[in-house]
This record gives C-alpha cells, sequence and structure tokens, in this order.
C-alpha cells in the first residue's frame, strides 16, 4: 500500500488530536483512546496500577505479531515483570566498552563508501547496512556474540541477517495492523503463511546463535541463558525475550541511526558545525571520548530522537479500572491507551513555534544545559523517545552510546547529502522511519572542512 503514514497522521489525526489533546482511534482490530498532550501522558506513565501494561500477546493473541515477540520484559507486567528485569535490567544498564562501538563505526564507514563507489551514479540504500552495524552492536554488548557480531560485520553476513531483512517486508503491512483478525485465516492467506513461517525461522536461528556460543560473562544475553538453564524461565520465556532483545536493542536504534541521516542530509548546516565541534576537540581520535566535550552532538541525537522517536505510537495499556484521564475523560475498565511519541514531542505549548523544526541548538550549547533540558522535558512528559517513568527503556544508555560513535566516525570521515532521485516519504505503517532512504556517501579529507 503506497501511503504515507506521517502524511496520513498529519492530514486526518493531528488536528484534532492537538486540538482535545486525546482522540478515539481504531487500531489493531479495535476502538483504542490515543493521547498526546503531555499532561495526559505523565498521567499514563505515572499511574500504572491505573494504566497497565498490556502487549500483543493479550490483546491480539492470534495475530502474527503476537507470535513474533509474545510476552517479555517490554510488555508484561506486575511479578512477571519484576523476574524479566531481575534477570535482564543489568546487562543493560552496565557500563560498555567503547572501542568495539568504535571499530564497528569505522566497519561500517568502510561498507558505505564501498557501496558508493559500486553505484557512483546513485545513492546507497541504507537500511541493509545500518541493519549490519546495529545488529553486530547488540550482539556484541548485548547478546554478548562478538564472533558472531565479526561475521555480520563481514562479507558474508550471516543467515540470521538475511532472514531479519526478509521477515521486516511481511511484519508491518497497513491493513493487518488495523485488522489483525485477518491473521486468523493465516493457514490461507500465503503472505500470512509466509510471515508466520519466517518468524519461526528468525526465532529459532536467533536461539541456536545465542546458545551455540559462549556468552560474555554478565550480558543480558548470557544472563537469560543462564537463567532458562537454571530453571528460572520457561522455554517460552526465554524465547520470547531473546526476541525482544534483538527486536528492541537493534530495530529501534537502526531506525534511529536512518532518521539521523535523513535528518543530517537535509541539514549540511547541522553537519558542517558537528565536524567542526569533532575536529577542533579532537575527540574522534582517542579511544575513550569525553562525551561532555561534544554538547552539539548530544543534542543533535536528541533534536534527532524527538522529531522522529522510533516507535512513534505505542497503544499498550489497559484500563485496570474506570477511571478519569486529566480529570474529566471518561474511561471504561477494559479501555486501550497508548501515547503518539511524534505528536507529543513536537507538542507546541512545550516546545513553541518551532516544535516541527530541527533545531540541535534548543536543547543547550554545553554539556550542562543538555542534559538540565533533558531531564527537564523527560520528567514532564514532553519528550517520550523512551518512554518514562517505571517502565523508561532500559537501553537508553547503550542506544545513546551507540549513536554517538557512530556519528563522531561518520561525521569525522564522510560528507552525505539525499539522492536527487529519493522520492521523500516515510514508511506506510509501524515504525516510523523514511521509506528506502538513499542517501550520496562522499569521503571528507580530514584536513579541510567538507562543504555538505
Amino acid at each position: 500500500m503506497d501511503v504515507d503514514q506521517e502524511q496520513v497522521f498529519l492530514r486526518h489525526i493531528a488536528p484534532l488530536l492537538h486540538e482535545k489533546g486525546a482522540v478515539k482511534i481504531f487500531f489493531g482490530g479495535q476502538w483504542n483512546i490515543l493521547v498526546q498532550r503531555p499532561t495526559y501522558v505523565a498521567e499514563l506513565l505515572r499511574q500504572e496500577h491505573i494504566y497497565q501494561k498490556s502487549g500483543n500477546q493479550k490483546k491480539i493473541p492470534y495475530s502474527v505479531l503476537a507470535e513474533f515477540l509474545g510476552s517479555n520484559i517490554i510488555s508484561a507486567r506486575g511479578e512477571e515483570w519484576r523476574q524479566y528485569r531481575a534477570v535482564i535490567g543489568p546487562g543493560l544498564t552496565t557500563s560498555f566498552e567503547v572501542e568495539p562501538f568504535l571499530e564497528h563505526a569505522r566497519q561500517l564507514c568502510s561498507i558505505l563508501l564501498q557501496l558508493q563507489g559500486s553505484c557512483p551514479r546513485r545513492g546507497v540504500l541504507v537500511q541493509e547496512p545500518l541493519q549490519r552495524y546495529s545488529s553486530a552492536n547488540l550482539l556484541r554488548f548485548i547478546l554478548g556474540q562478538p564472533q558472531l557480531a565479526e561475521k555480520i560485520m563481514g562479507h558474508d553476513p550471516v543467515s540470521l541477517h538475511q532472514v531479519q531483512l526478509t521477515l521486516k517486508r511481511y511484519l508491518f503491512q497497513p491493513i493487518y495492523m488495523s485488522f489483525p483478525v485477518l491473521d486468523r485465516l493465516s493457514l490461507i492467506i500465503p503472505s500470512r503463511i509466509r510471515a508466520r513461517q519466517l518468524v519461526r525461522e528468525f526465532a529459532a536461528k536467533l536461539q541456536a546463535s545465542v546458545l551455540e556460543g559462549d556468552g560474555l560473562e554478565g550480558s543480558a544475553g548470557n544472563r537469560l541463558v543462564n537463567a532458562w538453564r537454571d530453571g528460572l524461565l520457561t522455554d517460552q520465556q526465554f524465547r520470547d525475550n531473546l526476541m525482544v532483545l534483538y527486536v528492541a536493542g537493534q530495530e529501534n536504534p537502526q531506525l534511529l541511526m536512518t532518521s539521523t541521516l535523513y535528518l543530517l542530509a537535509k541539514h549540511p548546516n547541522v553537519q558542517t558545525r558537528l565536524r567542526q565541534e569533532i575536529r577542533s576537540s579532537s575527540m574522534a581520535t582517542v579511544p575513550n571520548p569525553d562525551w561532555t566535550r561534544l554538547p552539539y552532538l548530544t543534542a543533535t541525537i536528541l533534536e534527532c530522537l524527538r522529531l522522529f522517536p522510533p516507535i512513534s505510537q505505542l497503544i499498550n495499556r489497559r484500563v485496570s479500572q474506570p477511571t478519569q484521564l486529566g480529570g474529566h475523560l471518561d474511561l471504561p475498565a477494559g479501555t486501550y491507551v497508548g501515547y503518539h511519541s511524534y505528536a507529543t514531542n513536537r507538542d507546541p505549548v512545550a516546545w513553541g513555534v518551532t516544535a516541527n523544526e530541527f533545531e540541535p541548538l534548543r536543547w543547550g550549547t554545553t554539556h550542562e544545559q543538555v542534559s538540565q533540558t533533558y531531564r527537564h522535558v523527560k520528567a514532564r512528559a514532553e519528550f517520550i523517545s523512551f518512554h518514562g517513568g517505571a517502565r523508561a527503556c532500559l537501553g537508553e544508555k547503550f542506544a545513546m552510546l551507540e549513536m554517538r560513535t557512530m556519528l563522531l566516525v561518520l561525521v569525522h570521515r564522510l560528507q552525505w547529502r539525499l539522492d536527487p532521485d529519493w522520492t521523500d516519504r516515510m514508511a506506510p505503517a509501524g515504525p516510523l522511519h523514511p521509506r528506502g532512504l538513499r542517501v550520496v556517501f562522499s569521503p571528507c579529507d580530514e584536513q579541510i572542512n567538507c562543504s555538505s
């Protein structure tokens, strides 16, 4: 289906959502309440006893999406969630070694230049190399599989990578996102038969890859395997949490990387300023960069996250008892409620008349200012790309380090622009990102200030 979900949202949903702060929307086979106003979002995040997590495994258990991820650390609640967090959490919030990130980024840089050299008259389709890069980081740091990470960045990527590329084409089709009841007909719809086959194939390959190697001690993957072997997790719990670790830890950063390349290609002045900061600080040539000396880099990443949050819409909370959202919106028990991160992050009351503009300097010019702005808008639920409350994203630290190292290397070594023949549009459904993004890369001489 040839639609742009951003344009559909802006034309048909955004005006009323901005006016009312919340709207009723049909999605996932039923009517839901979708909120945008930061005060409403803050209430959802803080009052988890009322707005309880309820993922696809509860909402649409017969769907391909439910089979894909099952019940996991993101969708579970109560004691089940606490058990998953105790097992996985320490492996996500630990301190990560920087040098392997930098090495992967240098390899990515080489891959992009090689691909550009093979098709000099058109831009590079960035999805595949960015998936390799984000997968390698996930395998190395989260699942604790450095040898597999090395293979996926090599010339012959592992089959897991190829299956995932194919699977993505089947998962987020608009008609099945709105009418998942059609998945009940999976046995007679060839594309859904194939989708389920790919889900099972990917899950089997992922489990085999993790169990074949000895995971790095203390990694989330290693802790997950040990919990399963010790009988703390069932086969299904092990499988579901391994899947969500891979998908959330790889897919979401990749989406952000894609949107970041897109925004920097559209705003060469930001590329130039970033390059000046990186080169004047000499941080691109040291093994452990001091990120406090690169405030514009951090501000740029946060601004990309603000404008294009990887999960732009999330409806995964169910009202446990009759309540009033914001003190006046009556919600019966059983109502599904969610928020629109794209809209909340661009709320004009919170962000002003330039809410839709790409302006990294809105975050500040020093490390202290950027950090203070971030804490302020996150606490007020005006910036929810990492969600918030007790269920805030555990992978935030990992994702930010991954983005910092990637941009540090790429901006230092490359300059890029949009392929003039690429059609500027977003994906039709599912995670928000530029569809089929093509970018023209060229090396950037370290001795000159490149003009992007």
